[in-house]
């Protein structure tokens, strides 16, 4: 029995046909920049001033560069639950993060202002437990893609105290899977 092959596209062609129907995506957006239904995911980075204390005398002060992957998805037209973790491999200690919260926006035009409420959790190389809270401008140039940046502090306790003050820009990719 001879089985009959399905032609093969030349040259990557299903990696042509996967990004022609992400680009077909973003112009079925029908320019909507309110990010109901929206699945997304953010890159950023940016500047940190950190002071820690712990008992046993252990501290991590100074100017860090953290790069923080996340995602975000629409829970109503203006806010939307927020999943990150920051490594910073730029500063005196390696040490990494992560955060949940809500990211509330304000405005459904391209420029809008926002801010964040998060549970922070410090790993190493001081774990403490607290929360961040962040505000910002978001730009979104395409339906699917806006840049931002944020303002922010935190403040924790746990093997040590922590505070720190923040300075991050970022783009945020989105998808309307959900709309």
């Amino acid at each position: 029995m001879v089985k009959a092959r399905s032609p093969a596209l030349p040259c990557g062609g299903r990696g042509w046909i996967l990004i022609v129907l992400l680009a077909a995506t973003g112009s079925l957006a029908q320019e909507r920049y309110d990010h109901h239904g929206a699945l997304g995911l953010t890159v950023a980075t940016g500047g940190e001033i950190l002071a820690t204390g712990a008992a046993k005398g252990a501290t991590d002060n100074g100017l860090r560069l953290p790069i923080e992957l996340g995602g975000t998805l629409s829970v109503t037209n203006r806010s939307e639950a927020r999943l990150a973790a920051r490594l910073t491999v730029f500063g005196p200690q390696l040490a990494w993060s992560a955060y949940a919260g809500v990211r509330s926006s304000f405005g459904y035009e391209q420029l809008k202002t926002f801010f964040d409420l998060d549970f922070a959790a410090h790993f190493c190389p001081v774990w403490t437990l607290g929360a961040r809270v962040a505000a910002g401008v978001q730009y979104d140039f395409l339906p699917v893609m806006g840049v931002y940046t944020t303002l922010g502090a935190q403040v924790g306790g746990g093997a040590g105290l922590r505070l720190s003050f923040e300075l991050m820009a970022g783009l945020q990719f989105r998808t309307y899977l959900f709309e």
